[in-house]
This record gives C-alpha cells, structure tokens and sequence, in this order.
C-alpha cells in the first residue's frame, strides 16, 4: 500500500535532479512502511481473539508471543546498530580531538558525528517505546490500581498515535524536499538526506510499536479482569506493568521457560 502510494506520488513523476539512490531510498521507505503496516496489521487480528478464554484465544496469545520473539530479536539488531553508532561518534571525535592537536581536525567531522546521533536516537525510539524503558512521571500513576494503570496507558498510546503520526507525515514530507539539500557546514558538501532516511524509518518503527501497544492493552485488561495475566508474557511487544522493566537480557526468556509470571507478573485491582 505504501509502496504504490510513493510510486503514484513521487517516483512515477520524479524531478530531473534525482538519481538513482533517491529513488531507491523511497522504494526501501515504501517496502519497510508495508511490512510494519503487516505487522500492525497481523497483531491486530490476533488481538481480536486474544484476551478470551476459549482455545483459540489461548492460541492467539502463543502467536503474540511468536510475534514478540522475532521483534526481540529486531530489537537486539537496533541495539547492535545503534551501538555501532554511537561507537563511531566517540571515535570520530576522539581521532579528530587528536588531528586538531598535531595539525587539523578530520574534515566533516562534526558531520558525520551528527549523522550518527541521528542514527543512534531514531534507530532506538522503537525499542524503548516497545519496552518502555523511556523515563516516566508516575506520581499519578502510583496511587491508581493496576486496571486504572493499564487505562491510562492506553490514553497515553491514544495521544501518541496522534503525535507520533503527525510526526511521521511532517517527516516523511521533508525526505523528498531533502534530496537537493547539503548538510549545513560540510567540506566535501555532503548530501542532507541520508540521516533523513533513518530518520524517518525509526520514527515509523515507533509509530508502529505505539500501534502494537495501543491494541494489546485491552488484552491485558481482559485478562486482568479473569487474573490470568500470569499466563501471557507479551513482551517486548508490550510490558505488563508499564515500569521499564524489559531490558535487552537473558532475564525475559528465563522467566518464560521455566513457566514463571512474566514481567509485571500477576496484579490484581
């Protein structure tokens, strides 16, 4: 869907100027975009069945989990890439810092650091959205029962699907307008969009976590309701208790072999 909505409006009627990895860097946003909105889409539809108690319910909830157990492992990529970033930013720094003192600082030094601060913030938003493991406010939210959490998480996905969205449009807007740009300050006069591209592939990613979230809370309110939250681990599609406790670790698989309630565990109201 995505993908025919950028040929139709962009690639079919392209400008003179751009070339060939323009145009493939909108081929590449299109094809991730559709297999988000699958995704989405996927998580949807088990989530229609999910919080009951029949059979099919039960095997919707271990889909869930299949589907939390390939985005972990997304997650684990984007914490290796992300890493790699940062690591990239501390060297060119600290080789340049070093250049600066014999003779000259490394030419665009400072641009290729921003691109990987670019990197390392969007690359993460996902991740952090999906774990929750971003900082919270909870003075309200400590003195409300569990159920009462778990609606006002779900408000709080509800106003991030629309900040988060309108943030996607604005983005995804400023991709092709970027295309002629060059970064502000570079030497060699490099090009603006790349960081634009990742830019806007991680803030669809979290986009796309918030929609995950915002459809499984009220599978988590079922189960409340019938105290069976010890039964389904969701994470990192979502987080039982909304307190950041889903860190990258051994410690999520080994509560869920050995049949131990997952993260949050079981709260009653």
């Amino acid at each position: 869907m995505f993908t025919l909505i950028i040929y139709l409006q962009y690639i079919s009627a392209a400008d003179s100027f751009w070339s060939g990895s323009h145009i493939l860097s909108l081929w590449l946003l299109g094809v991730i975009f559709d297999l988000m909105a699958l995704l989405l889409l996927y998580v949807i539809v088990q989530c229609l069945t999910a919080g009951g108690s029949s059979p099919a319910a039960g095997y919707a909830r271990q889909r869930l989990e299949q589907v939390a157990g390939v985005v972990n492992r997304i997650d684990y990529g984007a914490l290796w890439f992300a890493g790699t970033a940062l690591a990239i930013m501390v060297l060119i720094t600290f080789v340049s810092v070093i250049s600066r003192a014999i003779y000259k600082p490394l030419p665009d030094d400072i641009t290729f650091a921003e691109w990987s601060l670019v990197l390392l913030a969007s690359v993460m938003l996902g991740t952090l959205q999906g774990r929750e493991d971003h900082i919270e406010v909870t003075a309200l939210s400590d003195t409300l029962s569990f159920r009462w959490n778990l609606y006002l998480r779900a408000f709080a996905c509800l106003v991030g699907l629309a900040a988060v969205g309108r943030l996607c449009m604005v983005s995804f807007e400023e991709v092709p307008d970027s295309f002629l740009e060059i970064t502000y300050g570079s030497i060699y006069q490099l090009p603006a969009w790349p960081p634009r591209i990742f830019f806007m592939i991680g803030v669809a990613w979290w986009l796309t976590r918030i929609g995950i979230q915002t459809v499984m809370l009220p599978v988590l309110i079922q189960l409340d309701m019938r105290n069976a939250l010890g039964t389904f681990d969701p994470l990192p599609l979502l987080s039982q208790s909304g307190t950041g406790e889903g860190e990258l670790g051994e410690l999520d698989i080994d509560e869920t072999t050995t049949g131990e309630p997952g993260i949050g565990g079981t709260r009653g109201t």
